[in-house]
């Protein structure tokens, strides 16, 4: 089911809602973590002062040579002071004032009154576990204090390991031997810090959250009155508008951007009034004129179902002229190096005799439109048929790319080649529907008048595009000397295919009305190599 739409009053105290929650909330979050931070360092630094009260307090009574005393002021220590824990540890981590290390180690070189010795003697207890943690060792290491801030038992405490230097004075007793006396690990509680900084931050939560929704309130309330209201106006007066009221006016006197809303919307108004009186003067305008466009469409119909049809008489190469440039210049006769193929079906005599009229043309028909894709895809133009033949030019410029020059003659033997191939496949498919039959071919190679030429007289004329001159003649005289099946070739084309096609001199030949005999080649098809000699 769908909600209905929050309406603008509600999505603008969201939107200050919001606004205030990231502004005010970034500010109070801000807030609380510089004042946390605060505290804590504060709790830090008591923690520091109090270490440092606690270690010249352990250090004075070491000096003066007292053990005894010294280890009696750190259990007061270990129980009167507010730390959750007091630990001195020697450089090798064990726990000191527990042992009687330290007094066998001054025995040896002083002789300590015999009631300090009994009174050290009495304090011995067993040492605590030995110290090694990494804050530890870096204290020994470096001479310098470390901190950190860790949690044991679910209690945070901030931990000191304060090193204590083997003064030259104290070596006497401690040995020679390291830099560090000893390290004094003071462990302070951080839950009361911690406790008021979470009451800290509880209130000012609170206060921020006071905050937002009287600010909040305060500023919808306000919005309300100076944009919503303003707007519902201009929503009633706009949907009268649209309802056809061109007579509705709203308030445009408060002097700020709703009443220069206002103004337009009223300015609108007046102008959409005079709009709708000139569009019911032109709509019947346009009645009348649409029934003019109708009777015009219905007639460039008739005329493109006309442009279509006698598209079909006209070569390729023409109607691409046409659409590249409808004055046709270069429909215009020039001499060009073109190869045009002749072809022809062998026995087409015999065949005319054996069938009658209809089936013939329908033969030829069916095996003629089996060579036309073949014969494009090879940038071939139909130029004419004559009963069983056809002539095809091959020119030497693409048609998708007229400045891209391409092979005409290798273009003409592959395309002679591929309807060899097809007249083959078509026997098989229209086996026991018509007879076999096979073609006569000839390619010749050479320049030719290329372009149109006007026949008619005075009361009417026709276009034919065409190649004449003598390659074009030579090219059917070598078709007709072809056996069936077979694919003749001059030497200007034989030159320049020989070196992708296999080629049969068959000699020189003499032809009808040419002067001087001929070198004619047979082209082999693929697959009949090896019987060639």
């Amino acid at each position: 089911m769908k909600l209905p739409a929050a309406s603008l009053t509600i999505k603008i105290t969201v939107l200050i809602v919001i606004v205030l929650i990231v502004g005010f909330g970034i500010s109070t979050i801000l807030t609380i973590q510089r004042e946390s931070d605060l505290l804590v360092e504060q709790s830090k630094g008591a923690a520091r002062r109090l270490t440092m009260t606690l270690i010249a307090s352990i250090e004075s009574a070491m000096l003066q040579e007292r053990p005894d005393i010294t280890r009696g002021l750190i259990q007061e220590m270990q129980s009167t002071t507010p730390v959750e824990g007091l630990t001195i540890y020697r450089h090798n981590g064990v726990e000191a004032f527990t042992d009687l290390e330290t007094l066998k180690a001054v025995s040896k070189e002083a002789e300590l009154p015999k009631g300090v010795a009994a009174s050290i003697e009495k304090m011995a207890r067993p040492a605590g576990a030995v110290m090694t943690g990494p804050l530890f060792k870096k204290a020994v290491d470096t001479l310098q204090t470390q901190e950190s801030l860790e949690e044991q038992n679910g209690v945070p405490l901030f931990t000191l390991h304060q090193p204590i230097p083997n003064q030259e004075r104290c070596q006497g007793c401690h040995g020679t031997d390291h830099k560090v006396r000893a390290v004094v690990r003071v462990q302070t509680s951080m839950a009361p810090v911690f406790a008021a900084v979470h009451a800290q931050r509880n209130r000012q939560i609170m206060v921020g959250i006071v905050t937002i929704i009287v600010a909040g309130a305060a500023l919808a309330l306000v919005m309300r009155s100076v944009v919503v209201r303003p707007i519902q106006s201009l929503a009633l007066a706009a949907k009268r508008i649209g309802e056809g009221d061109f007579a509705v006016r709203v308030p445009a006197d408060s002097g700020d951007e709703m009443a220069e809303l206002g103004g337009a919307l009223n300015d609108m108004t007046v102008r959409l009034a005079t709009a709708k009186q000139d569009l019911e003067t032109r709509n019947a305008e346009l009645a009348s004129t649409l029934e003019d466009l109708q009777a015009s469409r219905q007639r460039l119909e008739v005329l493109e179902q006309l442009k279509g049809e006698l598209s079909k008489f006209v070569p390729d190469a023409v109607k691409e002229l046409l659409e590249r440039d409808p004055t046709a210049t270069q429909l215009q006769k020039r001499q060009e190096e073109v190869s045009v193929l002749f072809l022809d079906i062998a026995g087409y005599t015999r065949l005319s005799e054996q069938l009658e009229a209809k089936r013939l043309n329908q033969l030829v028909q069916t095996y003629f439109s089996g060579f036309l894709e073949i014969i494009r895809a090879h940038h071939g133009d139909i130029n004419e048929t004559a009963g069983d033949g056809l002539m095809v030019i091959f020119q030497g410029q693409s048609r998708n790319d007229p400045g891209r020059a391409i092979d005409h003659a290798m273009n003409a033997a592959r395309a002679a080649l591929a309807i060899r191939a097809r007249t083959g496949e078509l026997n098989e498919e229209h086996a026991g529907v018509f007879p076999e039959i096979a073609l006569h071919m000839g390619i010749n190679t050479g320049e030719a008048l290329v372009g149109a030429t006007k026949i008619g007289g005075a009361g009417s004329q026709r276009w034919t595009f065409t190649a004449t001159g003598p390659t074009t003649n030579l090219a059917a005289r070598f078709a007709g000397s072809a056996q069936g099946g077979e694919i003749v070739v001059g030497p200007a084309t034989a030159a320049r295919i020989r070196m992708a096609f296999v080629l049969e001199n068959l000699g020189e030949k003499s032809f009808k009305n040419v002067s001087q005999p001929l070198q004619v080649f047979r082209v082999i098809p693929p697959g009949v190599y090896d019987k060639i000699a």
